[in-house]
C-alpha cells in the first residue's frame, strides 16, 4: 500500500515549487524588461523579491532532507524528490541571474550609450520562452516538454555567440560605448546561466519520469 502521507506532502512539496517557478518567470521577465527599457523601478523590484525566492529554496530543500528522512521513499519517489531539489536548486540560481541583470540596469542608469538592443531583446525573449517550458515540463511532468528545452537552449547560444562577437567589436570601435557594453556581455552571460539552469531543470523532469539522466547538451 502506498504511504498517503507521502503522496500528500509530495503534492505540497510541487506545489511550493510551482510557486517558485511562478515567481522565478516574472523576475526573469521583469529583470529583462528593465534592462532594455531603463526601468529602474522594476530592476528594484526584481532585487528586493529575491529575497523570497531564496526563502523558498531553503525551505523545499529542507523539506525534500526530510521526506527522505522520514518515509525511506520508493524508486520513484525518490526520483521525484531529487528531481525536485534539482529544480529548486536552479530556479535559486535563475533568481539570482535575474538580480544581477538588474544591478547592470541601475549602473547603466543615466550613462547608456547604446541604443540598438534588438538583438539582446531577441534572446531575452527566447529566454523567457525557455524559462516557461521548462516549468511547465515540470508541472506536468513531461518528457516531450523537457526535450524541447536542447533546441530551444542551443538556438540562445547561436544568438549569445553572436551578440557577444558585435559587443566586442563595439569596444574595440568606440571606446566611449565600452561601459554599456561591458554590462551588456555581463547581462548575457546572465541570460546564458538562466538558459542553462533551465535545461537543466529538463533533465531533471526526464530523470523523474524515466529514471535516466539525459544530458540536452549532448
Amino acid at each position: 500500500m502506498h504511504n498517503t502521507i507521502l503522496d500528500n506532502e509530495l503534492e505540497e512539496l510541487k506545489s511550493e515549487i510551482l510557486r517558485m517557478g511562478a515567481l522565478i518567470e516574472k523576475s526573469v521577465c521583469q529583470a529583462i524588461v528593465s534592462l532594455i527599457e531603463d526601468d529602474v523601478d522594476l530592476a528594484q523590484q526584481v532585487i528586493a523579491g529575491d529575497d523570497e525566492i531564496d526563502g523558498l529554496t531553503i525551505d523545499v530543500q529542507n523539506k525534500c532532507l526530510r521526506l527522505l528522512a522520514q518515509h525511506r521513499p520508493q524508486a520513484i519517489d525518490l526520483r521525484g524528490i531529487q528531481a525536485d531539489m534539482q529544480t529548486a536548486t536552479d530556479l535559486e540560481g535563475m533568481g539570482d541571474c535575474a538580480e544581477k541583470m538588474a544591478k547592470s540596469t541601475l549602473r547603466l542608469h543615466g550613462r547608456r550609450t547604446i541604443e540598438d538592443l534588438s538583438l539582446l531583446s531577441q534572446i531575452g525573449f527566447n529566454v523567457k520562452g525557455l524559462v516557461t517550458s521548462a516549468t511547465n515540463s515540470y508541472s506536468a511532468s513531461d518528457v516531450a516538454k523537457a526535450k524541447d528545452s536542447m533546441h530551444m537552449e542551443g538556438e540562445i547560444n547561436g544568438l549569445n555567440k553572436k551578440y557577444f562577437n558585435i559587443l566586442v567589436d563595439t569596444i574595440r570601435e568606440d571606446p566611449n560605448k565600452a561601459d554599456m557594453a561591458v554590462q551588456l556581455l555581463y547581462a548575457t552571460h546572465c541570460l546564458e546561466r538562466i538558459a542553462g539552469h533551465a535545461a537543466n531543470i529538463g533533465e531533471a523532469v526526464i530523470y523523474m519520469v524515466t529514471g535516466e539522466w539525459t544530458s540536452l547538451n549532448d
